[in-house]
Protein backbone atom coordinates (compact mmCIF):
# COMPACT_ATOMS: atom_id res chain seq x y z
CA UNK A 1 0.00 0.00 0.00
CA UNK A 2 1.03 3.73 -0.64
CA UNK A 3 -0.13 6.83 0.32
CA UNK A 4 -0.37 10.32 -1.60
CA UNK A 5 0.41 14.20 -1.01
CA UNK A 6 -3.13 14.00 -0.52
CA UNK A 7 -3.06 12.14 3.03
CA UNK A 8 -0.36 14.42 4.15
CA UNK A 9 -2.56 17.67 3.24
CA UNK A 10 -5.08 16.16 4.93
CA UNK A 11 -3.09 15.70 7.98
CA UNK A 12 -1.77 18.94 8.11
CA UNK A 13 -5.55 20.41 8.10
CA UNK A 14 -5.59 18.55 11.40
CA UNK A 15 -3.95 21.37 12.75
CA UNK A 16 -7.02 23.45 12.57
CA UNK A 17 -9.15 20.87 14.44
CA UNK A 18 -6.57 20.28 17.03
CA UNK A 19 -6.10 24.51 17.60
CA UNK A 20 -9.48 24.43 18.11
CA UNK A 21 -10.03 21.66 20.21
CA UNK A 22 -6.33 21.20 21.55
CA UNK A 23 -6.35 17.83 23.04
CA UNK A 24 -4.25 14.65 22.05
CA UNK A 25 -7.37 12.49 21.27
CA UNK A 26 -8.17 14.79 18.81
CA UNK A 27 -4.54 14.57 17.41
CA UNK A 28 -5.04 10.80 17.57
CA UNK A 29 -8.60 10.55 16.35
CA UNK A 30 -8.01 12.44 13.37
CA UNK A 31 -4.76 10.97 11.81
CA UNK A 32 -6.69 7.52 12.90
CA UNK A 33 -9.71 8.80 11.01
CA UNK A 34 -7.11 9.63 7.76
CA UNK A 35 -5.68 6.49 8.18
CA UNK A 36 -8.89 4.62 7.94
CA UNK A 37 -9.98 6.67 4.63
CA UNK A 38 -6.39 5.83 3.12
CA UNK A 39 -6.82 2.17 3.50
CA UNK A 40 -10.31 2.18 2.46
CA UNK A 41 -9.11 3.90 -0.44
CA UNK A 42 -6.66 1.02 -1.17
CA UNK A 43 -8.93 -1.49 -0.79
CA UNK A 44 -11.98 0.08 -3.43
CA UNK A 45 -8.79 0.59 -6.09
CA UNK A 46 -8.50 -2.00 -8.82
CA UNK A 47 -5.78 -5.17 -7.98
CA UNK A 48 -3.16 -3.87 -9.95
CA UNK A 49 -2.48 -7.94 -10.60
CA UNK A 50 -5.30 -7.71 -13.14
CA UNK A 51 -3.37 -5.51 -15.43
CA UNK A 52 -2.01 -7.01 -18.19
CA UNK A 53 1.41 -5.62 -19.32
CA UNK A 54 3.65 -7.05 -21.75
CA UNK A 55 7.10 -5.31 -22.54
CA UNK A 56 9.36 -4.82 -25.67
CA UNK A 57 12.42 -3.12 -26.47
CA UNK A 58 14.46 -2.12 -29.31
CA UNK A 59 17.52 -3.91 -31.40
CA UNK A 60 20.85 -3.92 -30.32
CA UNK A 61 22.52 -0.54 -29.93
CA UNK A 62 25.74 1.33 -29.17
CA UNK A 63 27.07 2.81 -25.87
CA UNK A 64 26.54 6.35 -27.27
CA UNK A 65 22.84 5.37 -28.46
CA UNK A 66 19.61 5.74 -27.11
CA UNK A 67 17.16 2.82 -27.41
CA UNK A 68 13.65 2.28 -26.02
CA UNK A 69 11.75 0.57 -23.77
CA UNK A 70 8.39 0.47 -24.58
CA UNK A 71 5.54 -1.09 -22.30
CA UNK A 72 2.13 -1.86 -22.98
CA UNK A 73 -0.95 -1.67 -20.58
CA UNK A 74 -4.35 -3.02 -20.88
CA UNK A 75 -7.29 -3.12 -18.45
CA UNK A 76 -9.32 -5.81 -18.71
CA UNK A 77 -12.10 -4.97 -16.38
CA UNK A 78 -14.77 -2.54 -16.93
CA UNK A 79 -13.82 0.29 -14.04
CA UNK A 80 -11.15 2.65 -15.32
CA UNK A 81 -7.72 2.81 -13.74
CA UNK A 82 -5.37 5.75 -12.15
CA UNK A 83 -2.03 3.94 -11.74
CA UNK A 84 1.79 5.10 -11.88
CA UNK A 85 4.22 2.97 -13.73
CA UNK A 86 7.82 2.48 -13.47
CA UNK A 87 9.87 0.92 -15.85
CA UNK A 88 12.70 -0.35 -14.12
CA UNK A 89 16.26 -0.60 -15.67
CA UNK A 90 19.98 -0.83 -14.75
CA UNK A 91 21.32 2.84 -13.35
CA UNK A 92 23.47 2.48 -15.91
CA UNK A 93 21.20 2.94 -18.94
CA UNK A 94 20.05 6.00 -17.39
CA UNK A 95 16.54 5.29 -18.03
CA UNK A 96 14.25 8.46 -18.66
CA UNK A 97 11.26 9.30 -17.22
CA UNK A 98 11.76 7.19 -14.26
CA UNK A 99 7.83 7.12 -13.93
CA UNK A 100 4.65 7.48 -16.02
CA UNK A 101 1.33 7.92 -14.81
CA UNK A 102 -1.59 6.91 -17.07
CA UNK A 103 -5.05 6.70 -16.88
CA UNK A 104 -7.07 3.28 -18.42
CA UNK A 105 -10.59 3.23 -18.88
CA UNK A 106 -12.31 -0.07 -18.86
CA UNK A 107 -10.92 -2.47 -21.44
CA UNK A 108 -8.76 -0.24 -22.64
CA UNK A 109 -4.66 -0.33 -23.28
CA UNK A 110 -1.83 2.33 -23.22
CA UNK A 111 1.78 2.57 -24.77
CA UNK A 112 4.46 4.21 -22.79
CA UNK A 113 8.02 4.82 -23.61
CA UNK A 114 11.18 5.12 -21.66
CA UNK A 115 14.30 6.12 -23.31
CA UNK A 116 17.44 4.52 -22.84
CA UNK A 117 21.01 5.99 -22.67
CA UNK A 118 23.60 2.99 -21.96
CA UNK A 119 27.15 4.51 -21.18
CA UNK A 120 29.10 0.56 -21.14
CA UNK A 121 28.93 -2.23 -23.29
CA UNK A 122 26.88 -5.31 -22.69
CA UNK A 123 24.07 -7.33 -22.16
CA UNK A 124 21.86 -5.51 -19.60
CA UNK A 125 18.38 -7.29 -17.84
CA UNK A 126 15.28 -4.94 -17.28
CA UNK A 127 14.28 -5.20 -13.44
CA UNK A 128 10.26 -5.24 -12.30
CA UNK A 129 7.73 -3.19 -14.12
CA UNK A 130 6.05 -1.76 -10.89
CA UNK A 131 2.25 -0.61 -11.00
CA UNK A 132 0.90 1.42 -8.29
CA UNK A 133 -3.10 1.68 -9.02
CA UNK A 134 -4.54 4.51 -7.18
CA UNK A 135 -8.36 4.23 -5.26
CA UNK A 136 -11.27 6.59 -6.14
CA UNK A 137 -9.90 9.40 -3.70
CA UNK A 138 -6.42 9.41 -4.80
CA UNK A 139 -5.23 8.98 -1.46
CA UNK A 140 -4.38 5.16 -0.94
CA UNK A 141 -2.84 2.62 -3.62
CA UNK A 142 -2.14 -0.70 -3.98
CA UNK A 143 1.02 -1.27 -5.65
CA UNK A 144 2.78 -4.39 -6.75
CA UNK A 145 5.80 -5.40 -9.21
CA UNK A 146 5.33 -7.96 -11.61
CA UNK A 147 8.39 -9.50 -14.16
CA UNK A 148 8.61 -8.87 -17.29
CA UNK A 149 12.09 -9.86 -18.52
CA UNK A 150 13.75 -8.26 -21.77
CA UNK A 151 17.35 -7.70 -22.43
CA UNK A 152 19.00 -5.22 -25.03
CA UNK A 153 22.41 -5.77 -26.25
CA UNK A 154 24.66 -2.48 -26.11
CA UNK A 155 27.45 -2.55 -28.01
CA UNK A 156 30.90 -1.43 -27.99
CA UNK A 157 30.87 2.47 -28.56
CA UNK A 158 33.40 2.70 -32.05
CA UNK A 159 34.64 6.57 -31.16
CA UNK A 160 36.99 5.85 -33.19
CA UNK A 161 34.34 5.85 -36.43
CA UNK A 162 35.22 9.27 -37.17
CA UNK A 163 38.65 8.62 -38.45
CA UNK A 164 37.65 5.89 -40.83
CA UNK A 165 36.90 8.31 -43.90
CA UNK A 166 40.12 10.28 -43.70
CA UNK A 167 41.59 6.19 -43.49
CA UNK A 168 39.16 5.57 -46.59
CA UNK A 169 40.12 8.43 -48.51
CA UNK A 170 43.81 7.45 -48.19
CA UNK A 171 43.02 4.22 -49.28
CA UNK A 172 41.39 4.98 -52.41
CA UNK A 173 44.47 7.17 -52.81
CA UNK A 174 47.39 4.71 -52.69
CA UNK A 175 44.95 2.07 -54.48
CA UNK A 176 44.21 4.13 -57.23
CA UNK A 177 48.16 5.14 -57.48
CA UNK A 178 50.39 2.78 -58.51
CA UNK A 179 53.44 1.56 -55.79
CA UNK A 180 56.77 2.00 -56.98
CA UNK A 181 57.73 -0.59 -54.92
CA UNK A 182 57.20 -3.91 -54.97
CA UNK A 183 57.32 -6.96 -52.47
CA UNK A 184 55.31 -9.90 -51.79
CA UNK A 185 51.86 -8.01 -50.94
CA UNK A 186 52.11 -6.47 -54.31
CA UNK A 187 50.28 -7.74 -57.67
CA UNK A 188 50.85 -6.26 -61.47
CA UNK A 189 48.48 -3.54 -62.43
CA UNK A 190 49.52 -1.95 -65.73
CA UNK A 191 52.89 -1.09 -67.62
CA UNK A 192 53.98 2.46 -68.30
CA UNK A 193 57.21 3.91 -70.24
CA UNK A 194 60.22 3.98 -67.99
CA UNK A 195 61.46 7.25 -66.10
CA UNK A 196 64.87 7.62 -64.76
CA UNK A 197 64.85 6.45 -61.34
CA UNK A 198 62.65 3.08 -62.00
CA UNK A 199 63.93 -0.32 -60.75
CA UNK A 200 65.68 -1.85 -63.34
CA UNK A 201 64.40 -5.36 -62.67
CA UNK A 202 60.65 -4.15 -63.02
CA UNK A 203 61.44 -3.24 -67.03
CA UNK A 204 59.31 -5.69 -69.07
CA UNK A 205 61.88 -6.52 -71.87
CA UNK A 206 59.19 -8.32 -74.07
CA UNK A 207 56.77 -5.00 -74.05
CA UNK A 208 60.02 -2.80 -74.31
CA UNK A 209 60.91 -4.71 -77.52
CA UNK A 210 57.28 -4.35 -78.95
CA UNK A 211 56.92 -0.60 -78.05
CA UNK A 212 60.80 -0.03 -78.97
CA UNK A 213 60.92 2.20 -75.80
CA UNK A 214 62.18 0.72 -72.25
CA UNK A 215 58.54 -0.08 -70.43
CA UNK A 216 57.95 -0.90 -67.01
CA UNK A 217 54.97 -2.99 -65.04
CA UNK A 218 53.83 -1.12 -62.29
CA UNK A 219 52.10 -3.02 -59.04
CA UNK A 220 49.28 -2.34 -56.56
CA UNK A 221 48.57 -3.73 -53.13
CA UNK A 222 47.16 -6.67 -53.77
CA UNK A 223 43.44 -7.97 -52.41
CA UNK A 224 42.24 -10.71 -50.42
CA UNK A 225 45.03 -10.71 -47.97
CA UNK A 226 44.31 -12.01 -43.90
CA UNK A 227 44.04 -9.61 -41.35
CA UNK A 228 44.10 -11.53 -37.85
CA UNK A 229 43.93 -9.52 -34.66
CA UNK A 230 44.60 -11.29 -31.31
CA UNK A 231 42.61 -9.16 -28.17
CA UNK A 232 44.33 -9.75 -25.61
CA UNK A 233 41.44 -10.32 -22.51
CA UNK A 234 43.68 -11.28 -19.50
CA UNK A 235 45.36 -9.05 -16.83
CA UNK A 236 46.49 -6.59 -19.10
CA UNK A 237 43.84 -5.71 -20.79
CA UNK A 238 42.12 -4.94 -16.82
CA UNK A 239 44.40 -2.17 -16.32
CA UNK A 240 42.59 1.12 -15.96
CA UNK A 241 44.25 3.92 -18.36
CA UNK A 242 43.76 7.33 -17.51
CA UNK A 243 42.69 6.91 -13.83
CA UNK A 244 44.08 9.77 -12.57
CA UNK A 245 43.15 12.16 -15.54
CA UNK A 246 40.00 13.62 -13.01
CA UNK A 247 42.54 15.17 -10.37
CA UNK A 248 44.96 16.67 -13.11
CA UNK A 249 45.28 20.00 -14.81
CA UNK A 250 43.77 19.80 -18.51
CA UNK A 251 46.87 19.42 -21.10
CA UNK A 252 46.42 21.79 -24.55
CA UNK A 253 47.90 19.36 -26.19
CA UNK A 254 48.85 15.14 -25.54
CA UNK A 255 52.72 14.04 -25.97
CA UNK A 256 53.72 10.59 -26.85
CA UNK A 257 55.37 7.57 -24.76
CA UNK A 258 58.46 9.66 -24.75
CA UNK A 259 57.20 13.14 -25.07
CA UNK A 260 59.32 14.00 -27.76
CA UNK A 261 56.48 16.09 -29.10
CA UNK A 262 52.75 16.75 -29.44
CA UNK A 263 50.59 14.61 -30.69
CA UNK A 264 48.14 15.25 -33.64
CA UNK A 265 44.69 15.79 -32.12
CA UNK A 266 42.52 15.22 -34.63
CA UNK A 267 43.69 11.63 -34.31
CA UNK A 268 43.17 11.60 -30.33
CA UNK A 269 40.33 9.56 -29.09
CA UNK A 270 38.67 10.56 -25.88
CA UNK A 271 38.87 7.58 -24.34
CA UNK A 272 37.85 8.50 -20.70
CA UNK A 273 38.89 5.97 -17.77
CA UNK A 274 38.54 2.55 -19.07
CA UNK A 275 40.63 -0.69 -19.20
CA UNK A 276 43.42 -0.99 -21.86
CA UNK A 277 41.13 -3.77 -23.31
CA UNK A 278 38.70 -0.96 -24.50
CA UNK A 279 41.41 0.57 -26.52
CA UNK A 280 42.38 -2.18 -28.63
CA UNK A 281 38.60 -2.65 -29.36
CA UNK A 282 38.30 0.97 -31.03
CA UNK A 283 41.42 -0.08 -32.98
CA UNK A 284 39.99 -3.37 -33.38
CA UNK A 285 36.57 -2.08 -34.84
CA UNK A 286 38.34 0.94 -36.70
CA UNK A 287 41.22 -1.98 -38.49
CA UNK A 288 38.22 -4.20 -39.13
CA UNK A 289 36.17 -1.55 -41.29
CA UNK A 290 39.51 -0.37 -43.07
CA UNK A 291 40.63 -3.63 -43.89
CA UNK A 292 37.50 -4.76 -45.12
CA UNK A 293 37.11 -2.41 -47.46
CA UNK A 294 40.80 -2.78 -49.03
CA UNK A 295 39.76 -6.22 -49.73
CA UNK A 296 41.28 -8.49 -47.01
CA UNK A 297 39.65 -11.46 -44.95
CA UNK A 298 39.22 -10.06 -41.50
CA UNK A 299 39.88 -12.48 -38.46
CA UNK A 300 39.19 -11.77 -34.46
CA UNK A 301 40.63 -13.68 -31.83
CA UNK A 302 39.54 -12.62 -28.02
CA UNK A 303 42.11 -14.00 -25.81
CA UNK A 304 42.92 -15.30 -22.28
CA UNK A 305 43.29 -18.55 -20.80
CA UNK A 306 40.48 -19.60 -23.25
CA UNK A 307 39.38 -18.24 -26.62
CA UNK A 308 35.88 -15.70 -25.79
CA UNK A 309 35.28 -15.01 -28.85
CA UNK A 310 36.35 -15.26 -32.73
CA UNK A 311 34.61 -13.72 -36.11
CA UNK A 312 35.48 -15.37 -39.14
CA UNK A 313 34.21 -15.79 -42.58
CA UNK A 314 32.24 -12.73 -42.25
CA UNK A 315 32.99 -9.91 -44.79
CA UNK A 316 31.37 -6.63 -46.21
CA UNK A 317 28.59 -4.59 -44.35
CA UNK A 318 27.77 -7.45 -41.40
CA UNK A 319 31.46 -7.27 -39.91
CA UNK A 320 31.71 -4.41 -37.67
CA UNK A 321 28.32 -5.81 -36.25
CA UNK A 322 29.85 -9.21 -36.06
CA UNK A 323 33.11 -7.64 -34.74
CA UNK A 324 31.01 -5.72 -32.37
CA UNK A 325 28.57 -8.21 -31.23
CA UNK A 326 30.83 -10.70 -30.24
CA UNK A 327 32.77 -8.37 -27.58
CA UNK A 328 29.77 -6.84 -26.28
CA UNK A 329 29.63 -9.08 -23.17
CA UNK A 330 33.50 -9.77 -23.06
CA UNK A 331 35.29 -8.50 -20.22
CA UNK A 332 38.76 -8.42 -18.94
CA UNK A 333 39.86 -10.98 -16.58
CA UNK A 334 42.67 -11.04 -13.98
CA UNK A 335 44.48 -14.33 -15.46
CA UNK A 336 47.22 -13.76 -17.74
CA UNK A 337 47.15 -14.69 -21.49
CA UNK A 338 47.83 -17.78 -22.53
CA UNK A 339 50.15 -17.20 -25.90
CA UNK A 340 50.88 -20.62 -26.72
CA UNK A 341 46.92 -20.97 -26.89
CA UNK A 342 47.36 -17.41 -28.88
CA UNK A 343 49.54 -18.73 -31.51
CA UNK A 344 47.77 -22.11 -32.13
CA UNK A 345 44.71 -20.19 -32.87
CA UNK A 346 46.11 -17.92 -34.93
CA UNK A 347 47.78 -21.32 -37.06
CA UNK A 348 44.43 -22.87 -36.75
CA UNK A 349 42.80 -19.93 -38.55
CA UNK A 350 45.03 -18.82 -41.40
CA UNK A 351 46.91 -21.01 -43.39
CA UNK A 352 48.59 -18.47 -45.85
CA UNK A 353 50.71 -15.34 -44.92
CA UNK A 354 48.95 -12.49 -43.48
CA UNK A 355 49.20 -10.08 -40.71
CA UNK A 356 48.67 -10.76 -36.89
CA UNK A 357 47.85 -7.93 -34.78
CA UNK A 358 48.05 -8.25 -31.14
CA UNK A 359 45.87 -5.81 -28.78
CA UNK A 360 48.21 -6.28 -25.90
CA UNK A 361 50.57 -4.97 -23.67
CA UNK A 362 54.11 -4.91 -24.11
CA UNK A 363 55.56 -6.30 -21.16
CA UNK A 364 58.86 -4.99 -19.55
CA UNK A 365 61.88 -6.22 -20.30
CA UNK A 366 62.72 -9.93 -19.31
CA UNK A 367 58.83 -10.19 -17.41
CA UNK A 368 56.99 -12.33 -20.31
CA UNK A 369 59.14 -14.75 -21.90
CA UNK A 370 56.24 -16.31 -23.42
CA UNK A 371 55.15 -13.17 -25.34
CA UNK A 372 58.73 -13.36 -26.72
CA UNK A 373 58.30 -16.59 -28.15
CA UNK A 374 54.78 -16.02 -29.17
CA UNK A 375 56.10 -13.24 -31.46
CA UNK A 376 58.89 -14.44 -32.75
CA UNK A 377 56.72 -18.01 -33.73
CA UNK A 378 54.05 -15.86 -35.93
CA UNK A 379 57.03 -13.86 -37.48
CA UNK A 380 58.23 -16.50 -38.90
CA UNK A 381 55.36 -16.48 -41.09
CA UNK A 382 53.29 -13.49 -40.68
CA UNK A 383 54.05 -9.71 -40.26
CA UNK A 384 53.60 -9.01 -36.52
CA UNK A 385 52.12 -5.85 -35.30
CA UNK A 386 52.22 -5.16 -31.49
CA UNK A 387 50.07 -2.72 -30.32
CA UNK A 388 49.97 -1.20 -27.07
CA UNK A 389 47.85 1.13 -25.35
CA UNK A 390 50.14 3.34 -23.09
CA UNK A 391 48.58 4.95 -19.92
CA UNK A 392 48.22 8.93 -20.27
CA UNK A 393 48.95 9.28 -17.10
CA UNK A 394 52.36 7.73 -16.95
CA UNK A 395 53.40 10.13 -19.37
CA UNK A 396 51.83 13.24 -17.47
CA UNK A 397 53.65 11.93 -14.56
CA UNK A 398 56.90 11.89 -15.71
CA UNK A 399 56.66 15.43 -16.36
CA UNK A 400 55.79 16.47 -13.11
CA UNK A 401 58.09 19.04 -11.18
CA UNK A 402 55.85 21.22 -9.07
CA UNK A 403 57.10 19.96 -5.87
CA UNK A 404 58.84 17.57 -4.39
CA UNK A 405 55.66 14.85 -4.25
CA UNK A 406 55.77 15.22 -8.13
CA UNK A 407 59.22 14.75 -8.59
CA UNK A 408 59.24 11.60 -7.11
CA UNK A 409 56.41 10.35 -9.04
CA UNK A 410 58.30 11.49 -12.10
CA UNK A 411 60.85 9.64 -11.04
CA UNK A 412 58.91 6.65 -10.61
CA UNK A 413 57.20 6.92 -14.14
CA UNK A 414 60.51 7.77 -16.26
CA UNK A 415 61.58 4.71 -14.63
CA UNK A 416 58.42 2.59 -16.19
CA UNK A 417 58.81 4.53 -19.42
CA UNK A 418 62.36 3.02 -19.96
CA UNK A 419 61.11 -0.55 -18.87
CA UNK A 420 58.89 -0.36 -21.21
CA UNK A 421 61.21 1.23 -23.87
CA UNK A 422 63.38 -1.94 -23.39
CA UNK A 423 60.49 -3.91 -23.36
CA UNK A 424 59.41 -2.49 -26.86
CA UNK A 425 63.19 -3.05 -27.89
CA UNK A 426 63.05 -6.71 -27.39
CA UNK A 427 59.51 -7.14 -29.15
CA UNK A 428 61.21 -5.38 -31.88
CA UNK A 429 64.22 -7.67 -32.35
CA UNK A 430 61.67 -10.96 -31.72
CA UNK A 431 60.21 -9.75 -34.97
CA UNK A 432 57.45 -7.72 -34.20
CA UNK A 433 56.21 -3.73 -35.40
CA UNK A 434 55.55 -2.34 -32.07
CA UNK A 435 53.04 0.53 -31.76
CA UNK A 436 52.86 1.82 -28.18
CA UNK A 437 51.44 5.00 -28.39
CA UNK A 438 48.94 6.93 -25.88
CA UNK A 439 45.72 4.74 -25.21
CA UNK A 440 43.59 7.55 -27.48
CA UNK A 441 45.49 7.58 -30.20
CA UNK A 442 46.12 3.45 -30.94
CA UNK A 443 43.10 3.17 -33.38
CA UNK A 444 44.85 6.11 -35.57
CA UNK A 445 48.90 4.60 -35.40
CA UNK A 446 47.05 1.15 -35.94
CA UNK A 447 45.59 1.81 -39.40
CA UNK A 448 48.00 4.44 -40.16
CA UNK A 449 50.44 1.40 -40.34
CA UNK A 450 48.34 -0.84 -41.55
CA UNK A 451 48.22 1.85 -44.61
CA UNK A 452 52.05 2.17 -44.63
CA UNK A 453 52.24 -1.75 -44.79
CA UNK A 454 49.90 -1.64 -47.99
CA UNK A 455 51.28 1.01 -49.80
CA UNK A 456 55.21 -0.90 -49.00
CA UNK A 457 53.86 -3.73 -50.72
CA UNK A 458 54.84 -5.59 -47.20
CA UNK A 459 50.76 -6.74 -47.26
Amino acid sequence: MAVSLRAALLAALGVVAVALSPSTAMAWGWLGLIAVVCVLDAVAAVSPRDLEVSRAVSAAVRADETAESALVLRNPGRRGVRADVRDAWPPSVHPSPARHRVRLPGGGSERVVTRLRPERRGTRTADYVSLRVWGPLGLGARQVSVAATVRVAVLPEFRSRRLLPSRLARLREEGATATILRGPGTEFDSLRDYVRGDDPRDIDWRASARARDLVVRTWRPERDRHVVMVLDTGRSGALLLGAGAAEAPAAPVSRGRDGAGPSASPDLVDLGVAPRMDAGIEAALLLAALADRAGDNVHLLAVDRSVRARVSGVRGAPLLHHVAEALTDVSPTLQPIDWPLAVAEVRRTVHHPGLVVLLTEVPPVGADPDFLQAVADLSDRHTVIVASAADPEVVRLAQGRRDADAVYQAAAASSTLREQAAGDEDATRAGAIVLDVEAGLLPARLSDTYLQLKKQGRL
